[in-house]
């Protein structure tokens, strides 16, 4: 095993230096390997080979992943371009059962200040397309998107809408942005559907109350059509504390009410709520940094999704420099406590990552993860880039 990792690093290292030495050719090999001490047994084995090939202002890229369970991705770009416009495409496929997964082709181009892009998507099952335009003059810009049998998710991400490869109106939406009066800038949203009219919200946001800067208001006023409530208000108060040098509260206001004109009443705000407390500071380039968390539920709905809900703190420690030989060099290391843990100062886990770049272009890497069940895994890996 031994020798195994000593010819595989000798390897990637060669690798390195030799595709270097080609211009054109550049890319990636890393990987890493986890491993569980207690079995042991290895429980994750990643690897990616990214390959770029550049001519003509274009780069072609192959980029194929390995795991524990085989060839498990192959993706093909190409990015570059073509007179005026700026194309890119994505091609995916599905290795273990060699079927085509999508094809995401994007274009854009300015023309006379005004900025058009298109977008077209083909799965396995389906087709969608997106069209869109901007442009603005003086204080008013202007922007509408198209789809069809298409949308797009929270993060902009398009999906077809249906299982079905027809040039099917979707939706169309228009985002005008101006000022007016004493607002600095009143935001717009009109929408229509294959149902007609889906309804137009104007936005306002940063109303401050005089002499209580420390509030300030956003303002949603939307139409909509249909039975019942047409029109409603909705007003979201926000605390605006300014910036914290060392210490960061994590606060949100207590309120009720204002949702709607009709239905909801006046807007009520009955507190200040403070779900956690942080603490961070760099002394001599090793950054200390503590979070204490009183609300876990509010703090992962504002702060971070990912945390784990069964602790309360977390405490880290991490720094960065430069290695021998034009290398880097990072460490980091994170312990959480838990409420319910039975360990001294209720400790949960501990996990530390070293990177160290034995080069310019090569980099190894080590992490521990550590839990009051035991030494939990053992992670290992390598990075080239060429």
């Amino acid at each position: 095993m031994k020798k195994a990792l000593v010819l595989t690093l000798a390897f990637a290292l060669g690798l390195g230096v030799a595709a270097f030495a080609n211009a054109p050719l550049s890319g990636s090999w890393c990987a890493d390997i986890s491993i569980n001490p207690q079995s042991p047994t290895f429980t994750a084995f990643n690897t990616t080979i990214t390959v770029d090939y550049t001519v003509g202002g274009w780069t072609f890229e192959s980029l194929t992943k390995f795991s524990l369970t085989g060839w498990t991705k192959q993706e093909f770009t190409a990015d570059g371009v073509l007179g005026a416009f700026t194309i890119g495409s994505d091609l995916k496929f599905n290795p273990s059962t060699a079927a085509f997964t999508s094809w995401d082709t994007t274009g854009s181009v300015s023309i006379a200040g005004v900025s058009f892009d298109g977008e077209f998507l083909l799965t396995d099952v389906a087709s969608g397309w997106a069209f869109g335009a901007s442009g603005g003059a003086g204080d008013l810009s202007i922007g509408a998107d198209v789809y069809f049998n298409s949308y797009r998710d929270d993060w902009g991400v398009l999906h077809t809408q249906s299982d079905s490869y027809c040039f099917c109106f979707t939706s169309v939406d228009f985002d005008v942005s101006f000022p007016f009066g004493c607002i600095d800038l009143v935001e717009v949203s009109l929408g229509f559907s294959h149902a007609g009219f889906d309804g137009v919200t104007f936005s306002v946001s940063g109303i401050e109350l005089p002499g209580i800067s420390w509030l300030v208001f956003d303002a949603d006023l939307t139409f909509s059509q249909g039975t019942g409530v047409g029109k409603s208000l909705t007003l979201t108060p926000k605390l605006n504390l300014g910036d914290f040098s060392c210490f960061t509260l994590y606060t949100a206001l207590v309120s009720a009410g204002g949702e709607s004109c009709t239905t909801d009443g006046a807007l009520s705000i009955t507190g200040i709520n403070i779900y956690a407390i942080g603490v961070s500071f760099d002394p001599a380039g090793v950054t200390f940094s503590d979070i204490s968390i009183f609300d876990v539920s509010k703090y992962i709905a504002n702060v971070d999704p990912y945390w784990n809900d069964a602790y309360w703190e977390e405490i880290s420690i991490s720094t960065e420099a430069d290695s021998c030989c034009g290398g880097g060099f990072s460490f980091a290391l994170d312990t959480y406590f838990s409420c319910t843990s039975e360990a001294l100062f209720d400790w949960a886990e501990t996990d530390v990552s070293i990177t160290y770049g034995l080069g310019s272009n090569f980099d190894v890497s080590m992490g521990l993860n550590v839990t009051d069940a035991g030494f939990v895994e053992w992670d290992l890996g390598f990075c080239v880039t060429w």
